[in-house]
């Protein structure tokens, strides 16, 4: 049988925001709702129209290939272990000025999991007081790339004093 983690994989896939994963949690525990409904039809039918058609076909796949329990019990118990799984992803604070892109939260994913080794979830805060760049937070560290910070340094340095109306690069435009 496939190592349970790989399976796991395959239902976290395209999650990459703390939103999708409730989501996504919120559609495993509708699944457990109908384990002990529905006789000896396959979950993923019982489930059909009841959870997103990808969470569903990822089952029917695991199913097809023997890799998801047939008894009731053991089914409870995969999808109580993947939602601990899931609960025990590190969570990523990133605060933007704007939302960011499903491409650029996706692809800034699998960034992040070639750093830290594993799958991450992104918690996306949006604050437009920013200006640009991000805030991130992991793991009791703070980190803050954004245009507000810039701006600030700018100012209280006091480099403002000495920019002068039509001069560009100390040169008279």
């Amino acid at each position: 049988m496939e190592k349970q983690e790989e399976m796991f994989e395959k239902f976290i896939e395209r999650t990459n925001t703390k939103e999708q994963l409730s989501v996504l949690t919120d559609q495993i525990e509708e699944a457990m709702r109908w384990i002990y409904k529905g006789g000896e039809v396959p979950l993923n039918e019982r489930i059909a129209g009841k959870t997103s058609e990808d969470f569903r076909q990822i089952l029917d796949g695991l199913e097809k290939e023997s890799k998801f329990p047939t008894g009731l019990e053991a089914q409870a118990a995969f999808l109580k272990r993947l939602k601990k799984y899931l609960a025990d992803l590190p969570v990523i604070k990133l605060t933007t000025a704007f939302a960011p892109s499903e491409e650029f939260l996706a692809d800034l994913g699998q960034r992040l999991r070639g750093e830290i080794g594993q799958k991450v979830i992104l918690e996306i805060i949006v604050k437009e007081e920013i200006v640009g760049g991000a805030v991130i937070e992991y793991g009791g560290e703070y980190r803050d790339f954004s245009l507000a910070r810039k701006l600030d340094e700018v100012i209280e340095s006091g480099s403002l004093v000495n920019i002068q109306p039509g001069v560009k690069n100390g040169q008279a435009s």
